[in-house]
């Protein structure tokens, strides 16, 4: 058996950090009360009641939802980065940390698939991820360049780089920008499958179950979801093969091979039984499959973060739920300012929510 090492000062402060940023996460009942807002000005005076009061305070009015969701992102990045630096073996979390260059990356590299302006784009991106990090150069580079081809070229010998490239020859034969999506992801999750497995003899045996179950959620689902994605978008099979991360965890290859030999997403379904626990509606088109099977991947892996905080004490388990529970929190809130924005009924933008 493997024993934790004496935990450091740094790694107590962490581990009493992110216990207490779970105690200030949202109830829903304070969601719901986030949904009856009139108007964004009403939605930013509210969370100004909250942990998120400094970052919305920078912004001034008139509001956007957009705006308003790249500031409750820079407190999202904040809180990774500081939590990283202070972890006794960051690893795992630097490479979640990649998680958010990830999504401006793909967002850029779309941008520039369908020839949209760098004035627009801009829009869409805060680069404070990037400052962080020290890698704003980089993607501020990939936003300037005239054109697919040489923001490809720009990104050869990053860990984006071969992926990237594959993802540019894809949309090249369907020309659908959401390939993007898939490869970028593909470098991104093998990056953390790779980690994981390279350190995972460093963790204590309690710890390395948590990790490993918040891990496999997110390698699996990208597996499954790529796949069946490459269906919908036209990807060859030959191609979507080459989009699985090895090897799996708990979506066997066997069954990853069945969903590629399979005509349709609804057959391919079969091949998830006896995997996890998901509930996917019988009839609706495969795009309502799809979304109803990532929705199950993502309260699964909510699930799991949440529990992480009821066996484990200051470990990095609890520290990397606590960045996805900030995830899933920073999606909900974006997702009730663009409703208020539009002006969707409260119960309807609540219906939407992943609480």
């Amino acid at each position: 058996m493997v024993e934790a090492p004496r935990p450091s000062a740094f790694e107590t402060f962490t581990g009493a950090r992110s216990f207490a940023l779970k105690g200030a996460l949202l109830t829903n009942a304070s969601l719901e009360t986030l949904t009856e807002s009139s108007s964004l000005e009403e939605f930013v005076n509210r969370l100004k009641g909250t942990p998120y009061a400094e970052a919305v305070s920078k912004l001034q009015p008139p509001y956007s939802a957009r705006k308003l969701e790249l500031a409750l992102r820079e407190r999202l990045a904040d809180v990774h980065y500081s939590l990283m630096k202070t972890a006794r073996d960051p690893d795992l979390l630097e490479v979640y940390y990649l998680r958010n260059i990830a999504w401006n990356l793909k967002i850029a590299l779309k941008a520039k698939a369908l020839e949209r302006g760098y004035e627009e784009t801009m829009t869409y991106i805060d680069l404070h991820s990037e400052e962080l990090a020290g890698r704003r150069d980089l993607i501020a580079r990939v936003l300037s360049s005239k054109d697919l081809q040489e923001a490809t070229a720009l990104l050869e010998g990053t860990e984006f780089g071969k992926d990237v490239a594959k993802a540019a020859a894809a949309f090249a034969t369907n020309r659908e920008p959401r390939v993007f999506d898939l490869y970028v992801d593909h470098a991104l999750f093998s990056r953390i499958a790779e980690t994981f497995a390279a350190k995972k003899k460093s963790y204590s045996t309690g710890e390395i179950a948590t990790v490993r179950d918040l891990v496999s959620i997110d390698v699996d689902s990208y597996n499954v979801l790529a796949l069946l994605r490459s269906k919908l978008w036209g990807v060859q099979s030959s191609e979507s093969k080459g989009l699985l991360i090895l090897p799996p965890f708990n979506v066997s290859l066997p069954r990853l091979q069945r969903i590629v030999n399979t005509e349709s997403v609804a057959e391919s379904l079969e091949a998830l039984e006896g995997t996890y626990s998901i509930s996917w509606p019988s009839g609706g088109g495969d795009d309502v499959i799809v979304s109803a099977l990532e929705e199950g991947f993502v309260q699964l892996s909510k699930k799991t973060a949440r529990r992480a905080f009821l066996w484990q004490g200051f470990t990095l388990s609890t520290v990397l739920a606590l960045v996805k529970l900030l995830e899933f929190e920073v999606q909900n809130l974006a997702a009730i300012a663009f409703g208020v924005e539009a002006g969707v009924p409260p119960k309807q933008i609540l219906s939407s929510l992943r609480l």
